[in-house]
């Protein structure tokens, strides 16, 4: 359509391979296979920074995350800390970083 704008990501291309982990198109790729991947750390470290640098990194995110999610923060940290087998969630910035791949 005319005149639409094209969202922005919330994870900027130039930072993105650096946080993630993976390039753009190794994380675009993983859904499309889901669940038989071919490459299962892939997905783990995927899944697990996708959901881990959307609760700690995208600055000025978190008070407008329910314009861009349908999930609250803390469903989000809930999934992950149920992906990890962990027993509570760190919501700290020290938290975010142990829990990098």
């Amino acid at each position: 359509m005319p005149g639409r704008r094209r969202p922005r990501p919330v994870f900027e291309d130039w930072e993105f391979d650096t946080l993630m982990g993976l390039t753009r198109d190794e994380v675009a790729a993983i859904p499309t296979s889901w669940p038989h991947v071919d490459d299962a750390d892939a997905r783990d470290v995927a899944v697990n920074n996708v959901l881990n640098n959307l609760l700690g990194h995208p600055h000025g995110y978190a008070r407008r995350s329910h314009e861009f999610f349908s999930a609250a923060p803390e469903e989000v940290a809930d999934v992950l800390t149920r992906w990890r087998g962990d027993e509570a969630f760190d919501a700290s910035p020290r938290g975010t970083f142990d829990r990098l791949l």
